[in-house]
């Protein structure tokens, strides 16, 4: 069953990508947790609250993250000049690439594959990509939702 063999390479892919960013992550003195901070620091900086709702996690985790993250040098932590009780949190571009630079093989090879496939395949694959993303972050906000009683996620 086609569908079936694709969701199954989805999440193959999925269990492979988290095995190599915790790779990337040890290559680079820090936790795939820090390595998920980096990721969304890359794309601009964040309040400290902002990185604990992205992250999924505490403030005192983030804190702890972005402590990490500054003594190995990836990070840079300021007050908000429009609000000083917040922290703004940013990446520090020449660490940032040495992390980018450890995805560069895969980046290629993947971008060589594509290569292979003509627009509309291209179009279609970035369509699905896309709209699975959408799929998973409302999957994400539906098992963020408080437990049933008793505990368990209602299905």
């Amino acid at each position: 069953m086609p569908v079936a063999r694709l969701l199954a390479a989805q999440q193959r892919a999925a269990a492979r990508g988290t095995v190599l960013a915790e790779l990337i992550a040890a290559r680079l003195g820090i936790t795939p947790t820090d390595l998920k901070c980096v990721h969304l620091l890359s794309r601009g900086p964040r309040t400290a609250r902002a990185l604990a709702d992205e992250l999924r996690l505490t403030r005192s985790a983030v804190t702890a993250v972005v402590d990490r993250l500054e003594r190995a040098g990836f990070a840079t932590r300021n007050r908000d000049s429009a609000d000083r009780r917040e922290v703004v949190v940013k990446a520090v571009p020449e660490r940032v690439a040495r992390a980018t630079a450890l995805y560069r093989p895969l980046y290629e090879r993947m971008a060589e594959l594509v290569s292979g496939y003509t627009d509309d395949q291209v179009a279609l694959l970035l369509d699905f990509a896309e709209r699975s993303d959408e799929i998973l972050a409302e999957e994400v906000g539906r098992l963020s939702e408080p437990p049933a009683p008793g505990g368990k996620i209602d299905s």
